[in-house]
């Protein structure tokens, strides 16, 4: 009897711990992945980011190896505000992060600049087998 009630506890104790485990990490997860929403806007801010002045200034001067887009709801009040958009574009010199200039997302600008990998690595395309 002693040992199923061990049994019985340890496995209790095993699910709790997972059941937390994967709660979190899918919390977490969700904070900074985009739904098929936030794809939609990041789509449109990105052909904004494109057409933009500073956009064009920077792809004159340097090399554009990449446009990522991000989305960050981690620790904020408000998780659905569009000010948690923002597009990276990489270059040979650095990352520079575009964000939506007002709520209504009426244009984009330059609003904070980052490390490039491409610094000191090589572009990942044509994949190397």
């Amino acid at each position: 009897m002693r040992k199923k009630s061990v049994l019985f506890i340890a496995i209790v104790i095993i699910s709790v711990a997972l059941n937390i485990y994967l709660g979190t990490s899918s919390f977490l997860k969700s904070t900074y992945t985009p739904n098929i929403d936030d794809q939609e806007i990041l789509g449109e801010m990105t052909v904004m980011t494109l057409q933009n002045e500073e956009y064009q200034s920077i792809a004159e001067k340097e090399t554009v190896h990449s446009i990522m887009q991000r989305v960050s709801r981690f620790n904020v009040a408000d998780p659905s505000s569009v000010i948690h958009y923002e597009v990276h574009v990489s270059t040979d010199q650095q990352t520079y992060i575009f964000y939506c200039e007002d709520e209504a997302c009426t244009n984009v600008s330059l609003g904070g600049w980052a490390y490039s990998r491409y610094t000191e690595e090589e572009p990942l395309l044509p994949l190397k087998k």
